[in-house]
């Protein structure tokens, strides 16, 4: 088995800037691009690329049909490390360097593979989510408007979003009918009290590490696990961070459903916020789901 040597990639909306082992330089951000990128990587060549709402998604998809492993990696974190090593200039090149040695150092795995048929429905879905975002901020601004035209307007607008809506609805049917794979996912999830058909959707979409990841690690790849925050003798209280915050709104909407909150429930419930005086309590992880754990 090859050894991993690790290449950096900054994405921008134009351009690639790659960086490596005795290789860098800057490619085209579209598909001869990253064809030519792919070209000059060695043997054993893992790319470490940061999310960049989509910019990277040309270059990913090239590198998965190529076999080239990878890992699209948190900005954020990459650029903690950058502070964390001494480097705060930022430039296209520096931050393509600074990618590759955080692959070094923190050895990501590679991202799997996903099929056809699950990248169309996380584009469903997140279709659907911003529609519906997009229609409830028109329904709370539909309420203050006053002159007849604007009014007017805005229920053709609600009617448009509506149709577009059942539309997406549709076709993400369509595909958990072709796909017995996606669609015994979500029916197994569905199984769940509270868990309705587009909730159970909107987890697989988002999360299709369902079922290869512990309780623990699922809880903090969502982003609802519980982090400890103590130091010396003082314990503070455990929060959540990071994580998903698509998914994490849908469950959310799902676990604060009344039709979830049976008698046993609800006793639960009342005993958390008699606990920590805190109404939400209930539905964090409890510590015995957290990561470290």
């Amino acid at each position: 088995m090859s050894e991993k040597i690790y290449f950096g990639v900054d994405v921008c909306k134009e351009s690639l800037a790659f960086c490596g082992p005795g290789v860098a330089g800057q490619m085209a951000n579209n598909a001869p691009g990253a064809r030519r990128l792919l070209a000059r990587l060695p043997k054993g060549a893992h790319l470490i690329i940061e999310a960049s709402g989509g910019y990277e998604r040309e270059l990913v998809r090239v590198a998965q049909q190529s076999a080239v492993p990878l890992s699209v990696v948190n900005p954020r974190q990459v650029r903690d490390f950058s502070r964390g090593v001494g480097r705060l200039a930022k430039t296209d090149p520096i931050d393509a360097e600074m990618l590759a040695r955080f692959g070094a150092e923190v050895n990501p795995p590679p991202d799997a593979v996903p099929t056809a048929a699950e990248v169309a429905l996380q584009e469903l879905v997140s279709a659907r989510q911003q529609l519906v975002e997009e229609r409830t901020v028109l329904l709370h601004q539909q309420a203050q408007h006053l002159n007849s035209i604007v009014r007017r307007l805005d229920c053709a607008r609600l009617k448009l979003l509506q149709r577009q809506i059942a539309q997406l609805e549709l076709a993400i049917g369509s595909i958990l009918e072709e796909q017995s794979a996606l669609k015994q996912k979500v029916e197994r999830l569905q199984q769940v009290k509270g868990v309705g058909l587009i909730t159970a959707v909107t987890c697989v979409a988002l999360c299709p590490e369902l079922g290869s990841l512990s309780r623990g690690q699922t809880a903090a790849l969502v982003g609802v696990a519980p982090y400890d925050d103590d130091s010396g003798a003082r314990k503070g209280w455990r929060h959540i961070a990071g994580g998903r915050s698509r998914l994490r709104r849908a469950l959310y909407m799902a676990v604060s459903a009344p039709s979830v909150q049976t008698q046993s429930c609800a006793a639960f419930t009342s005993n958390c916020v008699s606990a920590t005086n805190h109404p939400k309590s209930p539905w964090s992880p409890s510590s015995e789901n957290s990561p470290s754990s």
